[in-house]
């Protein structure tokens, strides 16, 4: 069940430290469970007005939000528009919330839409009017959910008279934000949340995975896990400091006999969804958000063993190439290293798959001669920073050549001076990849990227 947060700083979880956890969208996403898919659209400083100064509805996060195609949405805004510059507009107010509650009631999916009583605000700042929000607004939401059909959600009256829920008196606190998740809760469930509830230590939807903790939730409209380990480690180099892990940017779960070893060893396992993305510019962009979201939050090292299995070796590689300085070794089977090999090569067999890398890059059948991100043409950056690399690969590889991947990355690596080693497999296909027997791989990773227990 796919639920869309829209709203503005509040919804965000502006001045609240970690937004993906402890925003309210965040901990509804927790006390929901797996069964729904919570995604949270809240832009700070955004109006309902068109007329206003910051308007939701020209914002990219708005057509995101209809692209959700959500079964459930919740829409909280109005506390920016009783600025006095925007309430100016006040009359426009109804009409533009009845144009959003039709845009969402117009999707396949018919979501069942929720509009929000904004909550209180405690002082008149940035403008922003409580009196406005309680006489003027609340009717004019009132009289669209009559009108639409929609119903109402009270987030005001449950937080009257409790400033102290809120940091600065406009935005809630991790304790304010708990309590709204709990009326959503209540409301969309038609249930009580559970007293026994306690917010997590890691963001979305615990589960397990290979007998391990495992976290996955929605980060910039993509997929992402943690994977936590039973005991912990730490990197030997206090340069980097924080808990080793591995990141895998497509195919999660797939031959990971080499992700369950280092787990047992206290590698964090790290997942991002970026499968299908052939490491265009704003994948890479957002796999660092990723990235320092994972380092700010959950004291991972600065440094992590990046893992690309086919095509999520192209993402490997290029990713590595733009940051090298926070990768402490590539483990790479059967990667991807020319777009023209694979899969290029064999365009009637992966036609879609062409199709889809040159729409990720925005290349046409003319313009691809243009495409200057081949992996084998990333890797002086890496070279220069000293990365190793370990490539694992199936000399009989039909999918994926090795002659036409694999071994020029050996030769062009080896040219730039970069460290590279190889295990190859005799005989073996595109699949399985990995080994039955990790150890080997293990070895060489651990070799660079060397761990002591605490």
């Amino acid at each position: 069940i796919k639920v869309a947060c829209v709203g503005n700083s509040i919804t965000q979880g502006v001045t609240i430290d970690n937004q993906h956890r402890d925003s309210y969208p965040g901990l509804l996403q927790q006390m929901l469970g797996e069964q729904y898919e919570v995604r949270n659209y809240g832009y700070s400083g955004r109006t309902l007005l068109n007329k206003g100064d910051r308007p939701y509805m020209k914002e990219q996060m708005y057509q995101d939000a209809l692209e959700f195609c959500p079964d459930i949405v919740t829409i909280k805004l109005g506390t920016n528009d009783t600025k006095p510059w925007n309430w100016q507009y006040k009359e426009e107010f109804p009409v533009d919330l009845e144009t959003m509650v039709a845009a969402f009631q117009a999707l396949p999916s018919h979501p069942k839409i929720y509009l929000c009583y904004p909550v209180p605000a405690y002082r008149i700042d940035w403008g922003i009017n409580d009196t406005v929000i309680r006489n003027e607004v609340q009717p004019y939401i009132r009289s669209v959910a009559e009108k639409t059909g929609a119903s109402i959600i009270d987030l005001y009256t449950p937080l009257q008279n409790h400033p102290e829920l809120f940091t600065d008196r406009i935005h809630p606190t991790k304790e304010g934000a708990l309590a709204i998740a709990e009326i959503l809760y209540n409301v969309l469930t038609g249930k009580k949340l559970d007293s026994s509830f306690v917010p997590q230590e890691y963001p979305g939807v615990k589960s397990d995975w290979e007998g391990f903790d495992c976290y996955s939730f929605n980060f910039r409209n993509r997929h992402g896990k943690i994977v936590v380990p039973k005991i912990s480690a730490r990197v030997m180099q206090a340069s980097d400091g924080g808990h080793p892990w591995i990141w895998r940017p497509a195919f999660f779960g797939a031959y990971a006999s080499v992700d369950r070893a280092l787990l047992e060893q206290g590698f964090y396992l790290v997942y991002y969804d970026v499968t299908d993305e052939y490491a265009n510019p704003s994948s890479l962009k957002d796999g660092d958000q990723f990235y320092k979201y994972l380092t700010k939050h959950y004291g991972l090292a600065k440094r992590m063993i990046m893992e690309g299995f086919s095509r999520g070796g192209m993402y490997a590689i290029d990713w590595a190439a733009n940051y090298p300085q926070k990768v402490a070794c590539l483990y790479l089977d059967a990667p991807v290293c020319d777009v023209f090999s694979w899969p290029g090569r064999n365009r009637e067999k992966w036609g879609d798959d062409w199709n889809n890398f040159l729409n990720s890059w925005n290349l046409t059948d003319e313009t691809v001669a243009e495409f200057t991100a081949n992996p084998l043409d990333m890797l002086q950056p890496m070279a220069e920073k000293k990365v190793p690399v370990i490539l694992v690969a199936g000399e009989k590889d039909k999918v994926v050549p090795y002659s036409e991947n694999g071994a020029l990355l050996v030769e062009r690596y080896k040219a730039l001076d970069g460290v590279i080693e190889t295990l190859l497999k005799p005989g073996c296909d595109h699949h399985p990849h990995s080994m039955e027997d990790p150890a080997a791989i293990v070895s060489l990773l651990m070799k660079y990227y060397p761990i002591a227990a605490e």
